[in-house]
């Protein structure tokens, strides 16, 4: 697996905390309320949920969402798919072996955390 030009995992987190920001200021300016089942999360993931184009930038996308749900909201099992669905595609062990080995510690740490393949 190559992995020139793409994003990394702290690139990802910042893209999605980004939007996160933008979408509950945006929520302040224009007073709206909470609707049921709304979440910050929900609008980042969706802003990159195409952006990406390697299997790591995807992996790393769909755990970041889940990190940032933080068991919030019905999306984690669809999120749990979609990590299988990638790791199927490519193994987990050749993702992390291409990763640097600071960004590879810590998507695995992530990975733990959410009780995911480690």
């Amino acid at each position: 697996m190559k992995m020139d030009d793409r994003a990394t995992y702290g690139e990802i987190r910042g893209f999605l905390l980004n939007s996160y920001y933008v979408y509950c200021r945006t929520k302040l300016v224009s007073r709206q309320q909470w609707v049921s089942g709304e979440y910050e999360f929900g609008f980042a993931y969706e802003e990159f949920v195409n952006a990406f184009d390697t299997v790591a930038e995807r992996l790393m996308l769909e755990v970041l969402t889940l990190v940032l749900a933080a068991g919030r909201g019905g999306g984690a099992d669809f999120h749990r798919r979609k990590i299988d669905e990638l790791i199927a595609q490519e193994s987990l062990e050749a993702i992390l072996n291409a990763l640097p080995d600071d960004e590879s510690d810590e998507l695995q740490q992530d990975l733990k955390l959410l009780s995911l393949y480690i």
